[in-house]
């Protein structure tokens, strides 16, 4: 009998291990380059990881995981990758393709009409819980309003990039110097998320959004020292490198041929205490029993504004330093120390999800996004679903070069928004684009352009003459409002019986909307000179 009711409780434990929900967690880095970290995204590539950075905790990630050495990021700036994550779709799709996006503020764009990652995961199993904390992404607004049930967004406005710098922007109140880039108090959020879910042993999606490793750079002091001792060592400087940055008061003790040396090592640093704050979490999802029934993604929002060599460009460029991005998974089923080089995109991580979770809820039709999961459990020899449109990163910016990137198969086309023109390269055997193909491969190059044109005209995408168009209204509309309130002011001026205290304010305000004016006109040149620009950097 004894045994009997051993065996029936041995059977029950091993179903509600098999239909327990997995957890996850992303962990977000902000303008961390592909070839920045100590973990090269192609084993057989060392050199491809940094030789200066020190990134222990991304290396213990990766041994126990998987590394994807073709992983891309949906944009080369913030907001629209952060966008596109949460939805799974193209940043063309959801209607939100750069920073300042002048077209989607002009028509409005809601983005609470799409389900996000958080949404998903309650319509899986209504008892995941969802924790959103650190940076976020300005038109998205408050991340409580898409089913995120727990935020740090605590200040007057949600979480942007001033909060990097500042523990409550409004007020500039300043960030404690022992936790540069809140990179300590966001483990430490998140730790506290970890143990209460260790206590509930509810499912949960947890993303960590972390502020660096993106500018204003800081770091700690004692992390920064040592790799000033490294520098100063590897440069033959006797003496050492002196501590002080551009930004202190001291500044001008600073020897100029220093400053850039100093700058390397707090960049370095600060990249240290950020994986040092990721190691903080993955200790206590270990410490909670929770690693074994959870994935960890790491990656980052775009390419970094370092070198990314070998990799052309970087932030805000459309080459591949600005799209392909380090990306580690580690869970349940991914086999240790492994590599997958088939190419992956971050609004793939909706749809993964949803079947990770084994959701019964169907998913919307309007998805780019498809399931990582036969690579999550075979590698390479895993096949994923065909993509029906590829790899398209539109960038109509106004503010930087404008290209549009299609990636398919091996290939990656780009095509110069204002002048037209095409590259082609195959980016599996030249990852640095350097062999422009267009000429060898006319039939290739113009089937890629027909199917580029065919999603975008499908999605509705925005147009370079749109863009420049609607920028042009925007700054024309300023202009005008600012002339309207000098004239009023001068005309306020010019009133008799002004008490001194009145006409210090006027003539203050005076001053502020004369200053926009000359602003606002020096950009409407500078637009005008770049949408004549055909300069791929």
């Amino acid at each position: 009998m004894r045994i009997m009711i051993s065996i029936m409780f041995a059977i029950t434990a091993i179903t509600a291990h098999a239909v327990e929900a997995p957890n996850f967690v992303i962990i977000y880095a902000d303008d961390l380059g592909y070839t920045q970290t100590s973990v090269p995204m192609m084993n057989d590539r060392p050199e491809l990881a940094h030789a200066l950075h020190q990134t222990p905790s991304l290396e213990k990630l990766a041994l126990r995981g998987m590394r994807f050495s073709n992983a891309y990021c949906p944009s080369p700036v913030c907001t629209p990758s952060r966008a596109s994550i949460q939805f799974g779709k193209t940043t063309a799709r959801v209607g939100c393709i750069s920073i300042h996006d002048v077209v989607m503020n002009k028509k409005q764009i809601d983005m609470t009409k799409n389900l996000s990652i958080a949404e998903m995961l309650k319509e899986a199993n209504e008892e995941y819980v969802t924790a959103f904390y650190g940076k976020g992404c300005t038109p998205m607004g408050w991340f409580k309003d898409h089913g995120y049930d727990v935020t740090d967004f605590h200040h007057k406005h949600p979480n942007g990039n001033g909060h990097g710098d500042w523990w409550e922007p409004a007020d500039k109140t300043p960030i404690p110097d022992d936790d540069p880039k809140r990179v300590f108090s966001l483990a430490k959020t998140a730790q506290e998320f970890l143990k209460e879910r260790g206590k509930d042993r509810k499912p949960f999606f947890m993303t960590i959004s972390h502020y660096a490793v993106h500018v204003r750079n800081t770091s700690l002091k004692s992390t920064r020292e040592k790799y000033l001792r490294i520098l100063a060592t590897e440069n033959g400087i006797e003496g050492g490198i002196p501590d002080i940055s551009k930004f202190d008061t001291n500044a001008h003790e600073m020897p100029k041929k220093l400053q850039a040396l100093w700058e390397k090592a707090n960049y370095a640093a600060m990249m240290e205490n950020m994986d040092t704050s990721i190691g903080m979490v993955l200790d206590e999802l270990q410490a909670q029993g929770l690693e074994d029934n959870t994935y960890v993604i790491f990656s980052s929002d775009n390419g970094g504004g370092q070198s990314n060599a070998p990799l052309q460009g970087g932030k805000a460029k459309m080459w591949e330093g600005g799209l392909r991005i380090p990306m580690i998974v580690a869970g349940p089923g991914i086999t240790t120390n492994s590599q997958c080089d088939q190419p992956v995109a971050q609004w793939d991580y909706l749809t993964t999800m949803h079947d990770l979770a084994g959701s019964k809820a169907a998913l919307p039709s309007d998805l780019d996004g498809i399931s990582l999961r036969p690579v999550f459990e075979k590698g390479n020899d895993g096949k994923l679903a065909t993509r029906d449109t590829g790899f398209v990163f539109h960038f109509p910016a106004h503010y930087t070069v404008p290209i549009t990137a299609f990636r398919s198969g091996d290939f990656k086309l780009m095509r110069h928004l204002n002048s037209g023109e095409i590259k082609l390269f195959n980016v599996v055997k030249d990852m640095g684009e350097t062999n422009d193909l267009t000429k060898q491969m006319p039939e290739k190059t113009a089937e890629m352009v027909r199917q580029l044109d065919a999603y975008l005209q499908k999605v509705g995408a925005w147009t370079m003459d749109e863009v420049y168009a609607t920028r042009t209204e925007e700054l024309e509309k300023w202009t005008l409002e600012n002339q309207l309130k000098v004239d009023q002011l001068n005309k306020q001026l010019n009133e008799t019986g002004l008490s001194q205290e009145d006409r210090l304010e006027l003539s203050k305000k005076l001053k502020e909307s004369t200053a926009k004016i000359k602003h606002f006109k020096e950009n409407l040149e500078k637009l005008n000179l770049d949408r004549n620009s055909d300069l791929w950097f």
